[in-house]
């Protein structure tokens, strides 16, 4: 179908016209700036133009007089004549808005425009159909290009911010992965880093593929390879997509590396400051556990201590200071020590708990925030004196009885936030259980704080539940 486009133009005339008209016909043929063809009732071409010819691959004379399907290829050519058929049919103007071609000149795609005229005689019946036809392929091109650029830009948002959720180096490897099966179709995409480097054809995908390796590189320089399997050659587009993806994929892997640093200079901080072991004391069985939420969790400000003072007194302390990772390691660690400090001068805990909020606000920021609850417990008199400073209350679970909660002051202040520190006094009898933890325990997604206390208390109740 000639659906076709520019050059110069001219036309023969085959009409008995004025010579005035035929001149301005021809004139207006020659100077428009569109491929053109004129068709009888036959269907046969009258006139045609230099720019349709030359779309056709065919000189102008060869057309006349000839239908189509003889001067076209065989599907285009039927196709041009069924568009005639309709026009002559009808009457009406017909618009073809997007027609796609082989060109017999080039062999490439071409894409059209065309406008199909019905040219009305003397007496109303149309004796002839004249086209008008646009050769839209650069346009067509550069919308498609347009267009895959828009996609490719998608794309790199979508694999940017998966990427930007990865915390771990196996985080960020999970997510290529799940970026080069769902974006790229790639038949195998991973990250090599160090000396974990296959040669190309180390592995069976290689055989089935095209392989790609490009390098992940930050400003420090080149921390690993991104190593690609596609099942088709990569052109020039998808090539500086895929290298905007490498740089994205070393980004992610340099914060990875970063945060597992960090995270592991932390976990040594905060073990290290916990206690190796628990103290003995008489007519006391003392037990711990710390444990993270999930081995891949952040490092937090969660810790706890017990130590013996000289004269057989024994201090318990659960504490939780805001923030994950090395600062708050390090502020769980400045307000032990202090702590330890505070109590072998007086171990009460209002002198302890006023203590520390002089420490705290002359050594942290204001923004941050730490609670806890201590316990000065007298194995001898079977006395224990509690205090908080904004902590959860503790669950005391006498022999024989229900458990119960024990504020220690879980409606007090946290630390840096100076009041009036009072403590109180609990009467410890055999078989009594004390205790205490922080609000990993009981603060879960989906539950309130008063559920997560109610089914500690439950387990503390029957221990054999789970």
């Amino acid at each position: 179908m000639e659906d076709r486009s520019d050059t110069n133009t001219e036309a023969y005339a085959g009409s008995s016209l004025e010579s005035s008209d035929t001149a301005l016909l021809e004139t207006l043929i020659l100077e428009a700036p569109v491929a053109f063809a004129f068709y009888d009732t036959t269907l046969r071409y009258r006139r045609i133009n230099r720019i349709l010819a030359e779309i056709n691959g065919i000189p102008m004379r060869d057309h006349i007089g000839r239908l189509p399907s003889e001067v076209l290829p065989p599907a285009l050519g039927s196709a041009v004549e069924a568009r005639l058929r309709e026009v002559f049919a009808t009457g009406q103007v017909v618009k073809d808005r997007d027609f796609t071609s082989i060109s017999p000149t080039t062999g490439d795609v071409r894409h059209y425009e065309s406008q199909w005229f019905p040219a009305p005689g003397t007496d109303g019946t149309v004796v002839g159909v004249a086209v008008m036809v646009l050769d839209v392929t650069d346009r067509r091109r550069s919308e498609d290009a347009l267009l895959r650029s828009t996609e490719r830009t998608a794309k790199l948002q979508r694999a940017t911010a998966a990427l930007s959720e990865a915390l771990t180096v196996d985080d960020v490897r999970r997510t290529v992965e799940q970026i080069g099966r769902s974006s790229l179709g790639a038949i195998q995409i991973e990250i090599e880093i160090g000396e974990h480097r296959r040669p190309a054809g180390d592995s069976p995908e290689d055989d089935a593929g095209h392989v790609l390796v490009l390098p992940l590189a930050v400003s420090g320089g080149q921390i690993g390879r991104l190593r690609i399997v596609l099942s088709d050659p990569v052109g020039k587009e998808e090539s500086i997509f895929l290298a905007a993806l490498a740089g994205q994929c070393a980004i992610a892997l340099e914060r990875a590396r970063l945060y597992e640093r960090e995270r592991a200079t932390a976990a040594t901080l905060q073990r290290s400051l916990l206690p190796d072991r628990l103290p003995e004391a008489p007519g006391l069985e003392l037990a711990a556990r710390f444990r993270a939420g999930s081995p891949d969790a952040e490092v937090g400000g969660d810790w706890y201590d017990v130590f013996g003072l000289p004269d057989g007194r024994l201090i318990m302390v659960v504490g939780d200071v805001m923030g994950k990772g090395v600062n708050a390691a390090a502020g769980m660690g400045r307000l032990r020590s202090a702590l330890r400090a505070l109590a072998h001068a007086n171990p009460l805990p209002e002198a302890v708990l006023q203590g520390l909020d002089r420490v705290f606000s002359a050594t942290e920021g204001e923004e941050q925030i730490a609670t806890l609850v201590y316990l000065l417990v007298n194995p001898e008199t079977r006395r224990a004196a509690i205090g908080g400073a904004g902590h959860l209350p503790l669950v005391l679970r006498r022999a024989g009885q229900a458990p119960e909660l024990v504020d220690a002051g879980s409606g007090s202040t946290p630390l840096g936030w100076p009041e009036t520190r009072r403590q109180r006094t609990l009467e410890l009898g055999p078989g009594d259980l004390v205790l205490a933890f922080t609000d990993g325990l009981v603060e879960r997604r989906g539950y309130d704080i008063d559920q997560g206390l109610a089914a500690v208390q439950d387990l503390v109740r029957d221990p054999s539940g789970t």
